[in-house]
C-alpha cells in the first residue's frame, strides 16, 4: 500500500486506470467544448435578432414612406423578439446546464481514477516532496453560470430596448385603442388599425 492506504496497483491494473483517465479527461474536454459552441451559437443567433430588429427600428424611424398600422408593427416587432430571444435563452440555458452535470460527472470520475494511481500522493523527486496534482474539485467550477448570466443579460437587453420602442410608439388606451405618444391617436376599429398623420377624435360610445 502506499501512503494513503490505496492498494499498490498491478501492469495490467494501472494500464486500464489510465486508460479510463484519459477517457475521462476526453469527455470533459467533450463537454466543455459542447458548451462553449453553444454559447457561441446563442449569441451569434441573438446578434442576428438584434440586427433585424435594428433595421426595422430604423425602417420605420426613417421611412420613405409612412407606414400603415405602424404601432401594430411596432408591437409585433417586441413580442417577435421576446419570444424569439426567449426561446434561444430558455434553450441554450438548459444544455449548458446538461454539458456542464456531465462535465462535473466526468470530473469526479477524473479524480477518483488519478487518485486510484496515485497522483495526489507526495512523490519524492531528488529529496524534494512534490505533489502531480492538487486540484480534487475538478468540474465543480461556476465559469458556466457567468455563460447563463451573458447570455440572459443580452436577452434582456434586447427585449427591454424593443419595448421601449414600442411604447415610444403607442400603448394601449382604456377605451381599448391604441394611443400613440407622438402625440397622435390610432384609429382603432376592429379589423382596421391604422397610425393617423393628425389627431382623431375618440368617438362616445
Amino acid at each position: 500500500m502506499n501512503r494513503e492506504g490505496n492498494v499498490t496497483l498491478n501492469p495490467n491494473d494501472r494500464t486500464t486506470l489510465e486508460a479510463n483517465k484519459r477517457e475521462m479527461s476526453d469527455g470533459m474536454r467533450a463537454y466543455h467544448q459542447s458548451e462553449i459552441s453553444h454559447s457561441n451559437h446563442a449569441i451569434t443567433i441573438l446578434l442576428g435578432v438584434a440586427a433585424a430588429a435594428g433595421a426595422i427600428v430604423l425602417a420605420i424611424l426613417f421611412p420613405q414612406r409612412t407606414p400603415d398600422h405602424i404601432v401594430g408593427i411596432a408591437w409585433g416587432l417586441f413580442v417577435s423578439v421576446a419570444i424569439l430571444s426567449l426561446t434561444i435563452a430558455i434553450t441554450t440555458h438548459l444544455k449548458i446546464s446538461a454539458d456542464h452535470a456531465s462535465y462535473e460527472k466526468y470530473g469526479k470520475e477524473y479524480v477518483r481514477t488519478s487518485t486510484a494511481l496515485g497522483l495526489y500522493d507526495d512523490v519524492d523527486a531528488n529529496g524534494v516532496k512534490i505533489t502531480v496534482k492538487e486540484n480534487k474539485h475538478i468540474g465543480e467550477g461556476t465559469g458556466y453560470r457567468k455563460t447563463q448570466t451573458i447570455i440572459w443579460a443580452f436577452t434582456c437587453e434586447i427585449t427591454l430596448l424593443t419595448l421601449v420602442f414600442a411604447g415610444f410608439f403607442g400603448v394601449p388606451s382604456c377605451d381599448g385603442r391604441l394611443v400613440s405618444q407622438l402625440g397622435k391617436e390610432t384609429c382603432g376599429e376592429s379589423r382596421n388599425w391604422c397610425c393617423c398623420a393628425r389627431r382623431v377624435p375618440v368617438r362616445s360610445r
